[in-house]
This record gives structure tokens, sequence and C-alpha cells, in this order.
């Protein structure tokens, strides 16, 4: 299907891409990898007269060790993620969603800031990176904020960016001490859309107990993804086993509210595969910071 004609622009710094949403307002969108907007455009979801491409803007991409927390620019392709060795060694949750994100062609194009301000509950960075306290921040005209990564979601497909702001990086906690994370996802196929997808961090004290906790579950399974705080509470301070994964895991589910017209599996099948996914999800996590200890 061909798409309405539109003016393609290539600002080189993030200011002048913010001047031009400035002045187009709502008839200008943003393109990142465009792996999901070149789709709404060609079946007609969305019609833009102006595509600022953020391409050519080198501050928007980059990976970069902060100390404590990792620096990831928001034109990062899934590539570059899935392959940085600092990522990988610094916080493997993160590398081990990348790797299960799509095709090989689409993790070449898509990028983290378009995998996030796509704002899709089925996407499978979001989880991650929420497991990991990831804030992102966000530059506007005259202005620059920062908020949690969970925060910024506002409904399927909606954030809280305004009209003229631009997502510029995301931070993340790198993994330290006795931490274990996991990542799991259920698709039809390896390289589809979530079902269900579940993150999971688990950090250690010396003693054995569980010292802090972290559940993000997405995959359509709500308007936006879960944080499963109650599910958290229940573990931390606490000595952890399978029993105690199952019922983190039931009580995890109580958030849940699927669509009950999803084509990808219906609400009991989803509520009982998170069930399962949060379970390993923890299990997973929990033997590899006994494996770090």
């Amino acid at each position: 299907m061909l798409v309405d004609e539109f003016e393609y622009l290539e600002p080189e710094t993030i200011s002048e891409a913010i001047d031009l949403l400035s002045k187009f307002g709502p008839d200008a969108k943003l393109i990142a990898g465009g792996t999901d907007l070149l789709l709404d455009m060609k079946m007609g979801k969305v019609k833009p007269k102006f595509l600022i491409s953020l391409d050519k803007i080198s501050d928007l991409r980059f990976i970069a060790d902060g100390g404590e927390t990792l620096r990831i620019g928001a034109m990062t392709t899934i590539a570059e993620i899935e392959k940085s060795k600092l990522i990988k060694d610094r916080c493997p949750l993160l590398s081990e969603a990348a790797q299960v994100m799509g095709s090989v062609q689409i993790r070449n194009m898509a990028t983290i800031g378009g995998n996030i301000c796509n704002a899709l509950p089925s996407a499978d960075l979001p989880p991650a990176l929420v497991a990991l306290d990831a804030t992102v921040k966000v530059v506007g005209k005259n202005c620059e904020k920062t908020m949690p990564l969970e925060e910024f979601f506002a409904g399927v497909r909606k954030t809280k960016l305004e009209q003229s702001e631009i997502l510029k990086e995301v931070q993340v906690r790198a993994t330290q001490g006795r931490t274990g994370t996991s990542f799991l996802k259920l698709g039809k196929t390896h390289v589809d859309l979530a079902i269900v997808n579940a993150a999971a961090r688990i950090t250690l004290a010396k003693s054995g107990e569980c010292k802090e906790a972290r559940i993000a579950i997405g995959g359509g399974v709500a308007p936006t993804l879960i944080r499963a705080r109650e599910s958290e509470e229940m573990l931390e301070g606490r000595m952890i086993d399978e029993n105690l994964f199952a019922k983190a895991a039931e009580k995890a589910c109580e958030k849940l509210s699927p669509r009950e017209t999803s084509f990808r599996a219906s609400p009991w099948y989803k509520a009982e595969a998170t069930k399962a996914i949060v379970k390993r999800a923890l299990a997973k996590a929990f033997e590899r910071a006994r494996a770090g200890g």
C-alpha cells in the first residue's frame, strides 16, 4: 500500500529536531528505526505531512559507563545493545531481552528509543528496563527532565511525551554484588511479538535472604506493562524458595487485565502463561544470584 506524500527532514542536532517539532506540531512525526511507524503509515493509521529523522543526530547514539549506571542513547539500535560487551557484562538482563526481540533485520533497524516511545504493551525491552530501575531523560524547548520509565507510559501506544519533546537517553542500574536477573518470553514464534514476557531481578543479602526484588510483566497483559510490587514485597527480607516463587507469580497475576479480543491468546491463557513465566524467571534469577555470590 502506498503512503501519502510527506516531507522528509534530517536535523543534525537535538535542538534542530525540537524546533521542527514545535514548528510543524501534530503534522510532524519523529522517525528512528521506522520499524513500526512505516507500517502504521502504510496501513493509513497515521498520515504525517513531515517526517523528522533522528538518524543524523550523533548525540542520541551511544552506550556509556556511568559507574553505578549505564547510559544508552535513544537512537542506539537493538543490535548494538545485543552485541555490546559493556551491557553484557554490566546489564545482562538487557542483553538477554535484546537477543529475543524480533528478527536480525528488525534488531539492526529498531532503536531502544523507538521501542519505548511506541508504547506497545507487548514490547520486549521495557519490562527488562523497568526491572533495572531505568529512568528516561526527556528534552524539550528550554527544558530537560528525568522520570522513572514505568511512569513514562500512559496507555496503549501513549506516553507522557509532549509534542515538542524528544526522548534523549535511558539510564539503567548496573548489576552488582549477589544479583541475578532473567528475561523470558512466550510468543507464537521466536520472532513474533510476545504473548507474555517477564523480567526478574533478585539481589541476595550475605545471610542469604532476598534483599531486593523486581518483577516486570509485559506482552499485552494490560494497557501498559505491570510492575508487580506486591509480589516483590512477598520476596524481600525472606529466605526464598520455589514455593514462594509460585505464590509471588500467583499474586502478580491479580494485576492482569488483558483484552478479551486479543488475537494472540485468550485472557485465561495469558494468565496461566504469566504464572509459569514469572515463576521460571524468578527461579532463574535466584540461581544466578546464588552463583554470583
